[in-house]
């Protein structure tokens, strides 16, 4: 068995403000890009063993864990579910 520690990503939920925290792992995933000298977007799914929450936060999870995003990637995909579920004109 392995004894390397687990290394958790935890998100917040809170609707739209799931926005502020992908900007912020944004500058962090940037700062691994530049540490380690890589050519390519690094993925947060592999650097972290688990990433979950609930809510917004779960969403995106779902798209830096199971899609493997990159931060870009994730971010314009948040911003589009987003707009279908806070802006959504279609309300009843």
């Amino acid at each position: 068995m392995d004894n390397k520690p687990l290394c958790l990503l935890a998100l917040d939920g809170g609707g739209i403000r799931g926005l502020s925290e992908l900007l912020i792992l944004e500058e962090i995933m940037g700062r691994v890009k530049h540490d380690l000298d890589m050519a390519d977007d690094p993925l947060p799914a592999d650097f972290f063993d688990l990433i979950g929450r609930t809510s917004t936060g779960g969403l995106i999870a779902l798209l830096l864990g199971r899609a493997r995003l990159s931060i870009p990637e994730a971010r314009k995909g948040y911003v589009r579910i987003a707009k279908e579920i806070f802006f959504s004109q279609n309300l009843p």
